[in-house]
């Protein structure tokens, strides 16, 4: 599947049991590669803990954990 990066950000990321973590706010890439190394959710202040936070306070989730269909964007931990 192929998507655009205005296509991802701002979709709702949920958790494999559906519980919604937050709106994702930027896709991290590696210039070299031109691989997605993570995208940055504005994370509930529920799942805020759970996840790596960088220095604005975003949850860092690897792109090795998630799965985008064309509706949701699901994170496994």
């Amino acid at each position: 599947m192929e998507m655009f990066s205005d296509e991802i950000i701002g979709k709702v990321a949920m958790t494999t049991g559906g519980f919604p973590i937050g709106p994702i706010v930027d896709i991290v890439f590696n210039t070299e590669t031109g691989e997605i190394k993570y995208l940055l959710v504005n994370a509930t202040s529920t799942h805020k803990n759970a996840y790596e936070l960088d220095d604005r306070g975003r949850a860092i989730i690897g792109f090795n954990m998630i799965k985008i269909t064309d509706k949701n964007v699901v994170f496994s931990k």
